[in-house]
């Protein structure tokens, strides 16, 4: 098989694995329920991601490398540096309160006590991946002027704790549907605003 279809296939089997994941959770989801619906052999997803957890495992990294690819150009935009916050907040919120990133945190937060390797995969992939560019982001207009920041770092989870509050909990839990674009765009813009007064200059 050709790396470019190999590549095509290896997603379509992921996107059937989060599919499979948002229905039964991480304990009800099977290699071979995975493998029927995807029309693959179970052979061949243990040949190409070893087991449950590292077929998840690759489901995970994937979903960072969007995440990253969506909002790296979002932090370089040359406009004012609060659209920049709404359009890397608009972003963000998307992804972290999409389906698929529920049903990865599900499973990583059902396996914690027992297995942690999940969470340890989506903290390294995920946040801890993303979080520095936007610090350094931060770190920029604050020596321009833009805002007043003494460490950078509190000012990321202020934007960060304005923008989403609790709602990535409340989407866990079930208690929340995911947010239209309107809801997306509008605590967007209050978070951007709030965060601008909170370190104007």
């Amino acid at each position: 098989m050709k790396a470019a279809s190999r590549e095509r296939r290896r997603n379509e089997i992921m996107d059937i694995a989060v599919e499979v994941l948002a229905e039964r959770g991480y304990r009800g989801a099977s290699m071979l329920e995975i493998a029927n619906r995807a029309s693959a052999s179970k052979e061949t997803l243990y040949a190409w991601f070893g087991d449950k957890p590292g077929l998840f495992e690759q489901v995970i990294r994937r979903n960072a490398r969007a995440v990253q690819a969506a909002l790296a150009p979002r932090l370089e935009n040359d406009t004012t540096a609060e659209s920049v916050l709404v359009a890397f907040g608009q972003a963000l919120l998307r992804l972290l309160l999409g389906e698929d990133a529920v049903a990865i945190n599900r499973a990583a937060i059902s396996e914690a006590a027992s297995d942690s390797r999940l969470a340890q995969v989506l903290a390294s992939a995920g946040r801890e991946a993303t979080l520095p560019d936007f610090i350094r982001f931060l770190e920029g207009h604050s020596r321009n002027g833009t805002w007043q920041i003494d460490t950078p770092s509190e000012a990321a989870e202020d934007f960060l704790g304005l923008l989403i509050g609790d709602s990535q909990i409340r989407r866990l839990l079930g208690l929340l549907p995911a947010p239209g674009e309107a809801e997306i765009l509008a605590r967007a813009n209050r978070a951007a605003a709030r965060f601008s007064r909170l370190y104007a200059p």
